[in-house]
């Protein structure tokens, strides 16, 4: 019993402590508060459900008290346990091969819920995020995207000195895609948590959930459906415009990342494989475009099934 307390008491204190490293100012310190999830991700992927929510309760009494204000708790919750509780209450699903539920989790025959869906449900999550401040920011002077220029013009503010001109058109140009960028970054800090405190967990030999098969993953077809919304939306420009460009490219990120998994697997073949995949990425970080082409193969290989093709080629020769 007590180990049962101490459990989430001790990941709720991690927690709080990486989040409000950011307080500290150094960068060194926001990179500790990036990984604040990990602990309740932990907490959940080993006990369950429960623990992860006192966990994140802890957590949250705590950076209220090292940082008063609604502004701190409120992002910290929004950001960091809302959106994990929701990914440790599903991931942590399972039933049996006929659809009963099924406790018994050493049973190697249960069927736990897929890795794909929890990014659908990061993904809905992101899209409500974007949708909800579109709306509140939709009745001021400038509309949504003129405050995103707004705090863009407050960061940038330091490179005013090198080309006034130059960093107006930079700030112009991120305001049109910069929601999209925000939430590709806070699923991605989602994925890079859970997936963390899994690899922890089955080191430790406390994973609950079996790691999943990142380059099988398969997510849901529902964000097809916004993709082409926003894509009709964005030939109006303007606010329409803007808003549905921002749902196209959020609802095709779980698209780019089942993309990224088809291309590891049609790779595994190629010679040079690392430096190859390597470059990919790299550019990808660089020119960014790279992305889409990824997200469409994503999209393509529920027709295509190109990992599938390639499988059956490896047996193929194997069996040769």
């Amino acid at each position: 019993m007590l180990r049962a307390q101490l459990i989430p008491l001790g990941a709720g204190v991690i927690a709080a402590l990486l989040h409000l490293s950011v307080t500290l100012g150094s960068p060194g310190a926001f990179m500790l508060a990036y990984f604040a999830q990990a602990p309740i991700a932990a907490a959940g992927l080993a006990f369950g459900f429960m623990p992860a929510a006192m966990a994140a309760a802890i957590a949250a009494i705590l950076v209220a008290l090292g940082s008063p204000g609604v502004g701190a708790l409120s992002l910290f919750v929004l950001t960091s346990a809302l959106p994990m509780l929701v990914i440790v209450y599903f991931a942590t699903q399972n039933r049996a091969p006929d659809g009963a539920p099924d406790k018994a989790t050493e049973n190697a025959a249960v069927e736990w819920y897929p890795a794909g869906r929890l990014l659908g449900w990061l993904t809905a999550l992101g899209l409500s995020a974007f949708i909800g401040a579109y709306l509140m920011f939709i009745g001021s002077e400038n509309g949504p995207r003129g405050a995103i220029e707004s705090y863009l013009n407050t960061v940038m503010s330091a490179f005013r000195g090198a080309d006034p001109v130059a960093v107006d058109q930079v700030i112009s140009k991120m305001s049109r895609f910069f929601p999209a960028i925000a939430v590709a970054s806070w699923i991605l800090m989602n994925v890079i948590n859970g997936v963390l405190a899994q690899q922890f967990l089955t080191v430790s030999g406390k994973n609950m959930r079996p790691k999943s098969s990142y380059r099988e993953i398969e997510g849901p077809l529902w964000p097809i459906a916004v993709i082409v919304l926003g894509l009709l939306f964005s030939f109006f420009g303007g606010e329409p415009g803007f808003f549905g460009f921002n749902i196209m490219l959020i609802a095709s990120i779980p698209f780019f990342f089942i993309g990224l998994a088809v291309l590891h697997s049609i790779s595994a073949a190629w010679p040079g494989r690392p430096i190859m995949l390597a470059a990919v990425y790299l550019f990808v970080v660089l020119a960014l475009w790279p992305a889409a082409v990824i997200a469409l193969l994503g999209i393509l290989e529920y027709w295509l099934r190109l990992r599938k093709r390639m499988q059956t080629q490896r047996t193929n020769k194997g069996n040769e």
